[in-house]
């Protein structure tokens, strides 16, 4: 975890993106906002965790993190955001933050799996 980033909640992160991705479909507006901001900040405390790791990674497995770590940031620039958009790229971060794959070798020892 970096210095300036809260603890990394992955329930709740999975309960937020899920109740988008796995839903009815059906969700009220007001709703729509309450997950749309609460994706945000987690979007937002995930993208530094796993923009520490990507000089690290290797291959494709690099060049996916740099298009996952672009569209999260191209999203949190739009006000109007959908929010199933969100949520995949919250998905999306929150599993390379949990599995960054085989890193490259660093000064400080970091495992290759949270999980």
């Amino acid at each position: 975890m970096t210095a300036d980033t809260a603890e990394i909640d992955a329930r709740t992160i999975q309960r937020t993106y899920q109740a988008v991705l796995w839903g009815s479909g059906a969700l009220t507006a007001e709703k729509r906002t309450e997950l749309g901001d609460l994706l945000r900040g987690h979007i937002q405390l995930l993208l530094p965790e796993v923009a520490v790791y990507e000089p690290r990674m290797r291959g494709e497995y690099q060049r996916t993190t740099v298009h996952i770590i672009t569209r999260a940031r191209r999203l949190l620039g739009k006000k109007d955001a959908d929010v199933w958009d969100l949520a995949v790229q919250c998905r999306a971060l929150l599993t390379l933050y949990l599995h960054p794959g085989p890193l490259e070798p660093a000064g400080d020892t970091v495992t290759e799996s949270r999980s």
